[in-house]
């Protein structure tokens, strides 16, 4: 089947329409940065994606088990809606007081968390499950595929354009063309990546509003309490069966370590691309290479994920990680942006395999909700690396001058622990899986 008669499909062109517009955010290339200009700190940005985690841990799980039974199109559509309000609350918000600044940004990340919790699995279960209706599952890793390079292409444009609208010379020139006064720092203009945002998050509304499915039989006396309880009941018998099924418990346990480590690291690579002397301009080029690099190896992801047996799989990609992560704490100027796209390799091969191998042996009446758990897992693990790393650094900082600090040398002296804090529970998960698989055979 061609990619032309898989975009065909209406769930999955929506989908893919939906994941391209929700995570095309004009201010992703420099995230951090504008969490510093707005007034607040690097511990209090880790600390935020703290709270961010743990709000996604409380509804992940519930909200994919709604899906199940409430009907998943329902979540979806209210997810870009939460999207849209979390967005606006950033793009308007006074900076006269940091007080209030870091009280709508706490606001802002339980709200970017829940919209998070509420699309994840719902989304791609309604894909997922339309392929197998039309008896077509074994296309899901093409669609991924497809979607890795739609992103990517996507990405391109955003991530130079939001660049481009975070450099004071850019906006300056601009700004003269049109006649404004021009910018004098990035505090003058960090809200025009916010503004444009908003208006992807329409296209996100849009998609949601297409996709289409069929009306969930609900219990018998139809009621809300009714509902929830079955949910619940869901949930908890989707617990069980993780628990009790090693196959998907270690894919998820691995999951979660590949993911939330990388994903810690990649929220703050415009600070670590500051730190290593790259100008802000060229953040945009960064990421247009970031996803150039997607597009041209989305194919070779997928390959390596159908081809290579699981525990080859997870060792090469375990040992190519601990190194990447060692490289990346040199600090290298320059030069450090390689490891960064190695990582980002590695991390979008890695989750080809588990969506490949987690969809696989899932059932769809609760595909939803395992999907969830591989959510709940992730920012389990977000949750204990942000806390950690928030700590870690606050402690670390104190041991360093103003002036270095400004130079951003405790930053790149932080960046060691990821290196030893990966190494460390990837050789304990491994240990785990190897008792457990000498005693039965997981994969």
């Amino acid at each position: 089947m061609t990619s032309k008669e898989i975009l065909n499909i209406r769930n999955v062109r929506y989908f893919l329409m939906f994941r391209s517009s929700y995570f095309a955010r004009f201010y992703y290339p420099v995230f951090t940065l504008l969490y510093l200009d707005y007034g607040l700190t690097l511990s209090q940005f880790a600390m935020l994606n703290v709270v961010w985690a743990a709000t996604i841990v409380l509804a992940e799980v519930p909200s994919g088990a709604f899906a199940d039974t409430l009907g998943r199109k329902k979540l979806v559509v209210l997810s870009s809606l939460v999207m849209l309000v979390e967005i606006a609350m950033i793009a308007f918000v006074p900076t006269g007081n940091p007080d209030l600044v870091f009280i709508v940004f706490l606001i802002n990340r339980i709200l970017s968390g829940l919209a998070m919790a509420l699309a994840s699995g719902a989304d791609e279960a309604l894909a997922y499950d339309t392929l197998k209706e039309q008896g077509k599952e074994e296309l899901w890793p093409r669609v991924l595929q497809i979607q890795l390079r739609i992103s990517s292409g996507v990405g391109i444009f955003v991530t130079l354009i939001g660049a481009a609208m975070y450099d004071v010379n850019v906006m300056a020139s601009i700004y003269s063309v049109l006649g404004f006064v021009a910018p004098e720092s990035t505090q003058d203009i960090m809200r025009i990546p916010v503004y444009a945002t908003l208006f992807v998050a329409v296209l996100a509304i849009y998609a949601a509003l297409k996709m289409q499915e069929e009306k969930k039989n609900l219990p018998s006396d139809g009621s809300k309490l009714a509902t929830t309880m079955e949910s619940l009941k869901l949930t908890l018998s989707t617990g069980k069966w993780v628990l009790s099924t090693p196959y998907v418990l270690f894919i998820l346990l691995y999951y979660s370590l590949f993911e939330h480590t990388s994903r810690m690291f990649l929220t703050m690579n415009s600070q670590y691309y500051r730190a290593i002397d790259i100008p802000i301009l060229y953040f945009g080029f960064i990421g247009a290479g970031i996803s150039v690099l997607k597009i041209l190896l989305a194919g070779q992801s997928r390959r390596l994920a159908e081809s290579i047996a699981p525990k080859n799989f997870i060792l090469i990609m375990g040992l190519a990680t601990m190194a990447t992560y060692y490289w990346i704490s040199l600090g290298w100027s320059i030069y450090g942006v390689i490891p960064a796209l190695v990582l980002i390799f590695i991390i979008m091969t890695m989750n080809i395999f588990i969506s490949y191998h987690l969809n696989k042996k899932t059932e769809s009446h609760n595909r939803a909700t395992v999907l969830s758990f591989k959510g709940l897992m992730f920012n389990l693990g977000y949750g204990l690396i942000g806390g950690l790393y928030a700590y870690y650094y606050k402690l670390l900082s104190q041991g360093y001058t103003d002036q270095q600090i400004e130079e951003h040398i405790d930053f790149i002296a932080s960046l060691s622990s990821f290196f030893y804090y990966f190494s460390f529970l990837f050789i304990s998960i491994s240990v785990f899986f190897y008792i457990k698989d000498r005693k039965k055979a997981i994969f």
